[in-house]
């Protein structure tokens, strides 16, 4: 399955992030230059000449498209469709060089060359326009005019000799052949679209539109499918208060995936839900990972105040004590449970670091929570997510790691630390990067022996080496204040960056990041005071993706891009083959 898992996850490393538009339009103008060059080589034309039948072939009709279509368009940012016009530049620049070497060989194979070349770049203008930028019907009358400029620039410069017919005929040849690629992209979509439509009900070609309009856009209509395909699900959410003179303190683990990307479902929870709860309540909060996998994806983000609704239950029945705390570290193999005692209660972070730590299936999870539960009264029991090691699995119940981490969890559990009157101190700082989400970073420091020092960041993982780095240079600074520290680093697997990079997004070791952390660890450290307590588990309702839909996806995925390497190649072939024998009788 993990394999399955991997194979579909991939496809997201095709994402890209477009540099700015005037870098795009800069080389757009040095590769017409510089093909003008190439092609005028040993002619003896002047070099002003030469640029100048570079720019007419390439640079101004591609240009010339973007500014048109920007007009058409205006909603749409320039360096998208300057990016487009690019691409086809450079197919164009390709099959003019193809019609540079055929012409001494076969005038017809040369001039063949450039109308596969102009087809394509039709193709490529209808495909990004209709399903990556969302222009239904202007994205055929974006390729044709982008066609026809290329068209009329070609005919009209002297550069490569193509043919001595008029604009027109050769203006339906050029059509002719964007006609014949395009029915042979309808074909090959309603290939793929056949695996997808029958297993969800929604085609391949919307399930790509709905993506992009979410990528580009933000937009939501994808909610509506995930609804339409959702399972019902009943799941806890554990809460921990601290109250303090002035202010409450919440950590909260909600048993939902926070994915799957963007700002569709839940992937943006575990900002929003902190959010909520502190303008509702005037508090602070830490919202953590639970013992989840992808199947327990929200699918709206609506379905937020069904948590909400069970937090409110256990925080209006919230009934603060005095307690103790303490710290612990169990652990088994390369399983470890860094377990935080709090009166009969205990948050348990769980890790394999440097091993691969992701997702811990909800069933195992729920078997982790009643292990600890035979000791304490409520366990929160939380995945700390910090080992990206680019491998992406989970963690099932009856696997070698599910006891390992239950062994660990009873290990902590039975060892006695030192308790201490409970004390907390908590900061809160955004972090300008595009790997940390809007929850940024949160740091919390408790009085236990030693001091335990929560630093949660709202990522989608955290290297190994990355992770050290980090405890390491927060113990240094304990050092330095004359405190001992025990760091337990935890993310949040915020699905809400994965938009263009994909799926792997772990925090880069950037200083900023560290210096951010440890400015925020002396401020947790000012910021202690004493504290009472309470902790509470509630069950909600809530509609999920599910594990049977996750799976159906994954496999209908991989079956699609088994079945488009085999069919892409065979349409393609079959619609040159159909081409050449239409042009070549004209």
């Amino acid at each position: 399955m993990s394999r399955n898992i991997n194979r579909a996850v991939n496809l997201t490393s095709y994402f890209i992030t477009l540099p700015p538009a005037r870098y795009i339009v800069l080389f757009a103008i040095l590769l017409g230059l510089g093909f003008g060059l190439v092609i005028n080589m040993g002619t003896g034309k002047p070099i002003e000449a030469a640029l100048a039948d570079g720019l007419m072939l390439l640079t101004l009709p591609a240009l010339l498209s973007s500014f048109i279509i920007k007009l058409m368009a205006r909603k749409m940012p320039y360096r998208r469709i300057a990016a487009m016009a690019l691409a086809g530049e450079v197919v164009y620049s390709i099959a003019y060089a193809a019609n540079l070497l055929l012409i001494s060989v076969d005038l017809f194979l040369a001039q063949f060359a450039i109308m596969i070349g102009a087809a394509l770049v039709f193709v490529l203008w209808y495909v990004i326009a209709r399903f990556v930028f969302i222009l239904k019907y202007r994205s055929i009358l974006f390729a044709v005019l982008q066609l026809l400029f290329y068209l009329f620039f070609l005919v009209s410069n002297q550069a490569l000799h193509v043919t001595d017919e008029p604009f027109l005929d050769m203006a339906v040849k050029f059509l002719i052949s964007a006609v014949v690629l395009m029915a042979a992209l309808l074909l090959f979509f309603f290939i793929i679209n056949a695996p997808m439509k029958k297993n969800i009900g929604l085609s391949s070609t919307d399930a790509i539109s709905l993506l992009s309009s979410q990528w580009l856009y933000h937009n939501k209509d994808m909610e509506k499918i995930f609804e339409q395909v959702g399972e019902d699900a009943k799941l806890p959410v554990a809460v921990m208060g601290f109250k303090r003179k002035d202010d409450t303190i919440f950590f909260v683990t909600p048993y939902v995936h926070y994915g799957p990307f963007g700002n569709l479902g839940g992937s943006e929870f575990s900002y929003l839900l902190a959010q909520a709860m502190d303008r509702r309540y005037g508090s602070r909060t830490f919202a953590f990972h639970g013992t989840v996998t992808h199947d327990l994806n929200p699918v709206a983000t609506s379905e937020l105040n069904k948590i909400m609704a069970a937090v409110d239950a256990a925080v209006s029945k919230a009934v603060y004590k005095d307690a103790k705390v303490s710290i612990s570290l169990g652990k088994e193999d390369e399983c470890m449970a860094q377990t935080l005692r709090i009166g009969d209660s205990a948050m348990i972070g769980l890790s394999r670091a440097p091993h691969v730590t992701e997702d811990i299936n909800f069933g195992l999870g729920l078997s982790l929570m009643a292990t600890a539960e035979k000791q304490v009264s409520s366990a929160m029991v939380i995945d700390q997510h910090n080992a990206e090691t680019g491998d992406i699995t989970s963690f099932e119940p009856g696997s070698p790691v599910g006891f390992g981490y239950m062994k660990a969890i009873e290990d902590a559990l039975a060892r006695k630390s030192a308790a201490r009157p409970l004390k907390v101190g908590a900061s809160f700082r955004p972090a300008d990067s595009d790997v940390i989400g809007k929850a940024g970073i949160k740091v919390a420091v408790f009085s236990s022996s030693p001091e335990y020092v929560i630093v949660l960041i709202d990522s989608n993982g955290v290297t190994p080496q990355f992770r050290d780095r980090i405890e390491k240079e927060v113990k240094a600074l304990g050092k330095k204040m004359g405190r001992e520290f025990m760091v337990g680093v935890f993310t949040t697997d915020t699905h809400q960056i994965n938009m263009v990079r994909g799926v792997v997004n772990p925090l880069k070791e950037e200083e900023s990041i560290i210096a951010t952390i440890k400015t925020a660890c002396k401020e947790a450290v000012d910021d202690m005071q004493d504290a009472t307590f309470f902790s509470d588990k509630r069950w909600f309702g809530i509609k999920v993706v599910g594990a049977k839909q996750s799976i159906e996806v994954i496999s209908t995925i991989n079956s699609i891009v088994a079945v488009a390497k085999i069919t892409l190649p065979l349409v393609l072939i079959g619609a040159l083959i159909l081409l050449f024998a239409i042009i070549s009788r004209l």
